[in-house]
């Protein structure tokens, strides 16, 4: 006779920084869920935090009441930092760490949760959601104007060609000889899940003792590109990453608060760098992986410019830079990297 789940329960944890407007949009949705959250914890990187906080906590949080909201200035401006800030406030089982500008279906967390709750052996380390193109509550569009999308793209017979000879989307190098393997634990074949080697920031849920075990890399700050799958990635080491297909969010990727694409291109090529010495298990074998990639991507970004008219060359220029800085990444041990990238962000961060 089947043994009945044991019933879990899930935390919101979200990072976020100028972004009032869709934050607020973000967190309605979350809580009118089908099968709502314990717990939302914002962490709020905002000069004016304070303002958002109010606003939140006097409309949302008064109409959801059996939600325990939590509303707390961040510690340091970093989306990683930010995170893991949150998972230490939060007290139920698994950990929701959604974009603040991803909007979750109204059972997006009851099919997620059901994957957990299945996996009574928790074989399982994270679940993530599809990523479809329309909002969940698709607001209608000013006449004239493009209904809303999210940022899931689609690319024509021609496009998809160029990038599949170029591998634009094989941009994470695993510090392994290669991504763990896992088998889909048999408690979920009946579900409609499959595997998956990494995990993306805009819809990413893990258990908490993952969380605890694998915490958000801190070291990089801002624009922390790849904070994301570089902790999926960590946590796969010791256990299944799977997506479950019935779950759907939409990521808007609203503007505010982002840097200039010099440095936002200059701080995505160095993190993967800066991580591959910390966590790397053969440095010269992730120099020449690292090496190769960022060539190809040179290319890809090269076409990107110019196609967009930005004929200063803002992404190849950001690429440029993190390759001449390669061998100094490598060259310095994990604690005198942490004492000097801190300072290289900020430096790159401050003279945008």
């Amino acid at each position: 006779m089947p043994i009945d789940p044991v019933p879990l329960h899930w935390s919101l944890v979200i990072a976020t920084y100028q972004r009032q407007q869709i934050l607020q949009r973000c967190l309605r949705l979350a809580a009118g869920h089908t099968r709502p959250p314990r717990q939302i914890i914002i962490v709020d990187a905002s000069p004016d935090w304070q303002r958002s906080r109010d606003a939140v906590l006097s409309t949302l949080a008064a109409e959801h009441a059996e939600i325990a909201w939590i509303y707390v200035p961040a510690e340091r401006r970093s989306a990683a930092a930010q995170r893991n800030q949150g998972i230490r406030l939060a007290d139920a089982e698994i950990i929701f760490l959604i974009d603040d500008d991803s909007l979750m279906y109204p059972d997006c967390a009851a099919q997620i949760m059901r994957v957990y709750e299945a996996d009574a052996g928790g074989a399982v380390a994270g679940v993530s959601p599809v990523h479809v193109p329309l909002p969940p509550d698709r607001p209608q569009a000013a006449a004239g104007d493009a209904p809303e999308r999210g940022t899931t793209k689609r690319h024509g017979r021609l496009m998809r060609f160029v990038r599949r000879l170029l591998a634009a989307d094989d941009i994470f190098v695993p510090y392994d000889e290669d991504f763990p393997r896992h088998a889909l634990p048999p408690a979920l074949a009946q579900l409609p899940v499959t595997l998956r080697p990494l995990m993306v920031g805009s819809g990413m849920t893990l258990r908490r003792e993952v969380c605890l075990r694998e915490p958000f890399e801190e070291i990089l700050g801002y624009y922390a590109y790849g904070e994301d799958s570089d902790a999926g990635y960590r946590a796969s080491r010791g256990g299944a990453l799977v997506t479950a297909l019935s779950a759907r969010v939409c990521h808007i990727g609203a503007g505010g608060g982002r840097l200039d694409r010099f440095v936002v291109a200059a701080l995505g090529a160095l993190n993967p760098l800066v991580l591959h010495r910390l966590y790397s298990t053969d440095l010269n074998r992730s120099r020449r992986r690292l090496r190769r990639m960022m060539a190809r991507r040179m290319l890809i970004l090269l076409g990107k410019d110019l196609s967009q008219g930005r004929f200063a060359l803002p992404n190849v220029r950001g690429m440029l830079y993190a390759w001449r800085r390669m061998d100094e990444v490598f060259a310095r041990s994990p604690e005198e990297l942490r004492v000097w990238y801190p300072q290289v962000q900020k430096d790159l961060v401050d003279q945008s």
